[in-house]
């Protein structure tokens, strides 16, 4: 069974040893529209991923970054999910107990922090389990 994966065309910004800079270009599903001038819900945005290459690739270079889609639910998991049964178990326990709702949407917001901090303290697990690979475009049509 192959595992699909999510694949987005970028330039490559720079190259740091292993490492490499990529700019890609996110688009909403309505900014190819043709009507999106008219439209305020179009965006488009950049972002900078840093992606790992087996081939050899330098600044300017055309290449394709790829992520299996297994770890990008994962990381809706970890990011999203998460959190939001964090949230909302904390609040309608302490809701129950206590009948107050500022306490207990209190406690929801504050139980996000260590949640949040953890993350954080474990950024280097997150980076090598959640790795994007890149490979040049190959110009054919040139």
């Amino acid at each position: 069974m192959t595992q699909s994966k999510v694949s987005h065309c970028g330039t490559v910004i720079r190259v740091d040893g292993d490492t490499v800079f990529v700019k890609i270009e996110v688009k909403s599903a309505c900014s190819a529209c043709h009507a999106k001038g008219l439209c305020s819900s179009s965006e488009m945005a950049e972002k900078t991923v840093e992606a790992v290459s087996s081939e050899s690739v330098s600044a300017g270079d055309n290449v394709i970054v790829e992520m299996e889609e297994t770890l990008g639910l994962k990381a809706v998991l970890f990011a999203f999910f998460i959190p939001f049964l964090l949230l909302a178990g904390v609040m309608f326990t302490t809701y129950y107990f206590t009948s107050s709702e500022s306490l207990s949407a209190l406690l929801a917001l504050g139980v996000l922090v260590p949640y949040y901090l953890l993350l954080v303290v474990f950024k280097k697990y997150f980076k090598k389990r959640f790795v994007f690979t890149c490979r040049k475009i190959s110009n054919i049509s040139q």
